[in-house]
């Protein structure tokens, strides 16, 4: 008498599932045949597995495509597809200054997007917690999809965080501002699997999915706007240490010749300022022209282009800030490439010339990448996003998008 184990059985059948959905998952459709090839199933076990996912909501079953004439030839090959809308992906960057939402698909293309700004006024735990959620049901709504379609929301924050997605050092109000247990508030409102990560580590995830990280094996990406903030993939794993510390800068007020974690287009804008105060009204550059409060890091680049004398002196210096703190990763890291990310990247291409030409000085070995990231100021919502589809495809058998619609 043969004894059946339901708990073995049950196991095998859910290893099966995910190689089955696994492979569905990143092609438009395929046949049972090329299943049964690619995952070494059996004819029935594939059959049997994909009509779960169909019910679960992860799979359809396209028709046909055998013509009359090919009937003739037995029963026509069944063809299955992954429905990339079964449900909706959230990537958020909650920045200081900005909160950027976006909505995609189950392959992570997007569908919507929004973007409010944080005003002084939203300075409190309670505003930045509603103005977070006011960005996200925005994007939902724009993109028609209602909130029971949320199969997971990934949140990044200017701040270290822990597995759990909580900050837990202490003693500073800024951190606990940009991270006031995101992932609780938004699960026990909305009810949504929400996963809270450091902004510059999502970065990295970015990097790595659709980026320049994209087949290297180890790579830095450094968030470099008003703070500098880094995340770090090391043979293609996002390293994080024991609370989330890992990529913080705080350390660089003790590098000789940087002093602090001004990011870069903090570094760029207010030495312009210096310089343009110690000129003291005498004529000496084109950003003599521009009110204080709107000379910003893209305002000096562009003189520095045409090349203004005081422009191309602060790029000078700022580079040569900027190879030490890269010299400094590398040094600990070891990465092929350091990725300058952020909205600063669009135009920071002079600089980093300057910065690829030091910093083989401060290295050894030589020769390592720098490169200015093509994704943009939302790199965090895209790194986002991939955070939530890796949660999702992992936990696929535990979730059945059919019971949300």
């Amino acid at each position: 008498m043969v004894v059946r184990n339901p708990v073995a059985s049950r196991h095998l059948r859910d290893v099966s599932a995910r190689l089955v959905l696994e492979h569905l998952w990143d092609v438009d459709d395929v046949t049972g045949s090329a299943l049964i090839e690619a995952t070494g199933l059996s004819r029935a076990t594939v059959h049997d597995v994909c009509d779960e996912l169909i019910e679960l909501g992860w799979v359809v079953e396209l028709e046909s495509q055998r013509t009359e004439g090919d009937r003739r030839q037995g029963r026509p090959a069944r063809r299955y597809a992954f429905d990339p809308r079964a449900g909706v992906l959230v990537g958020v960057d909650a920045g200081q200054h900005r909160i950027s939402a976006t909505v995609t698909d189950l392959r992570g293309d997007s569908l919507a997007r929004a973007v409010r700004p944080v005003a002084a006024s939203d300075g409190t735990a309670t505003r930045r917690l509603r103005l977070i959620e006011e960005t996200m049901v925005a994007a939902l709504a724009d993109a028609g999809a209602p909130h029971r379609s949320v199969l997971a929301v990934a949140v990044g924050v200017p701040a270290p965080v822990d597995r759990d997605g909580r900050t837990s050092f202490e003693d500073n109000p800024f951190w606990d501002l940009m991270n006031p247990d995101i992932g609780a508030h938004l699960h026990d409102r909305l009810g949504w699997t929400t996963l809270t990560d450091n902004d510059a580590n999502l970065a990295a995830m970015a990097e790595d999915w659709r980026g320049h990280g994209a087949g290297t094996r180890c790579h830095v990406t450094l968030l470099a706007g008003e703070r500098f903030g880094a995340g770090v993939v090391d043979d293609g794993r996002l390293l994080r240490g024991a609370h989330g510390g890992v990529g913080e800068m705080r350390y660089l007020d003790l590098v000789e010749g940087v002093g602090s974690a001004d990011g870069i287009a903090a570094l760029v804008r207010d030495d312009a300022r210096a310089q343009l105060q110690r000129l003291d009204g005498r004529s000496g550059s084109s950003l003599q022209e521009l009110d204080a409060g709107t000379l910003d890091a893209a305002s000096v680049f562009a003189a520095a282009r045409d090349e203004d004398p005081l422009a191309v002196s602060v790029i000078e210096h700022v580079a040569a800030l900027l190879a030490r703190v890269v010299a400094t990763f590398a040094s600990i890291y070891d990465p092929e490439r350091v990725i300058i990310a952020g909205a600063v990247a669009e135009s920071c291409e002079p600089l980093l010339e300057l910065v690829r030409r030091d910093v083989d000085r401060y290295v050894d070995p030589p020769g390592i990448e720098v490169l200015a990231s093509r994704l943009g100021r939302d790199i965090v919502t895209v790194g986002a996003v991939k955070r939530a589809l890796d949660h999702v495809r992992e936990h696929a058998l535990e979730i059945a998008p059919a019971a949300l619609r």
